[in-house]
This record gives structure tokens, C-alpha cells and sequence, in this order.
């Protein structure tokens, strides 16, 4: 069975990034062969078209930290089931799937998906604190345009 997990770094000692769109690596695990692969996440746009071809592979299971509407919506499909994982490594959340101790999600975990690109003019965002900013306003701690999101927690 091939698992996907969103992952900071591209060992199996990464810890499992805080956002599965957003994360810096995804580890394509096999848990027949015990080996994996680590990709870089390139997903410029935000549409996460990098999923479909995961999706393709036949990735069947998806390990996240958090995840939003957009990228749930992708992956939770009638073949492929999604599993949430916090505060642990890749490695830790591979062995608590294996021991049906990772709870499924029937829903994302984050109301809006974050950094998506939208088509109406008057782009309006909501940043990971839930305080609204017009396009061209900012906080300390949140970028502007591309780019990895890191906050102070």
C-alpha cells in the first residue's frame, strides 16, 4: 500500500508538516517494500495539481498535520482515505497507521484552504490568526505573495 505524508523535511525523522497543501516534502511510503521516496513540494500555483498525480500512483492513504477544504476535497476520494497525525515524525505516524491508532478525518480540519489563487478583483484574505486583511496589508509573521507560510506560535 503506498502512503502520502506531508512532511518538513525528507526523512522519515522529519516531523509531519502543521499543513499537508503547504508542506515543504510529501513522503511516498510503501509498507510493503518499507521504502520510501521524498518529493519536493513544487505546488507554485497553490492548486495542488502535484496531488493528482500522487492520486495516480495509487497512493491510497494520505497522512496529514492539518489540512484544508481544497486539498481534502482532492484526496478524499472513494480510493483513497485521509488520516490525521499531529506533533509526531513521519516515521511515528507510519507506525500508528499501521496500528489503526490514526484517526480518519470525514472533513478538513482548517476552514479555508490558505494561499489559493482567486479570480475575483477584489481579493480579500483571512490570515491563519482569523483577522481579515485587504490584499496589500500584512502582519508581522505573514508574507506577502509567494511563498512558505511560518508563523510565531
Amino acid at each position: 500500500m503506498l502512503v502520502l505524508i506531508g512532511s518538513d523535511g525528507n526523512k522519515l525523522d522529519s516531523p509531519i508538516a502543521k499543513r499537508f497543501g503547504h508542506a515543504n516534502y510529501f513522503i511516498l511510503y510503501n509498507t510493503e517494500t518499507k521504502s520510501f521516496d521524498a518529493f519536493e513540494n513544487i505546488d507554485e500555483g497553490h492548486n495542488h495539481e502535484n496531488l493528482i498525480e500522487f492520486l495516480n500512483k495509487g497512493v491510497e492513504v494520505f497522512i496529514v498535520g492539518n489540512i484544508g477544504p481544497h486539498a481534502f476535497d482532492m484526496i478524499n476520494t472513494s480510493k483513497s482515505k485521509v488520516y490525521l497525525a499531529r506533533k509526531m515524525s513521519v516515521q511515528e505516524s507510519i507506525d500508528k497507521f499501521l496500528k489503526n491508532e490514526l484517526k480518519q478525518l470525514t472533513e478538513p480540519t482548517a476552514k479555508q484552504s490558505i494561499g489559493h489563487s482567486h479570480d475575483d478583483g477584489d481579493h480579500h484574505h483571512e490570515d491563519h490568526h482569523g483577522k481579515h486583511h485587504n490584499q496589500g496589508e500584512h502582519h508581522q509573521g505573514e508574507h506577502q505573495g509567494r511563498g512558505r507560510h511560518k508563523h510565531d506560535e
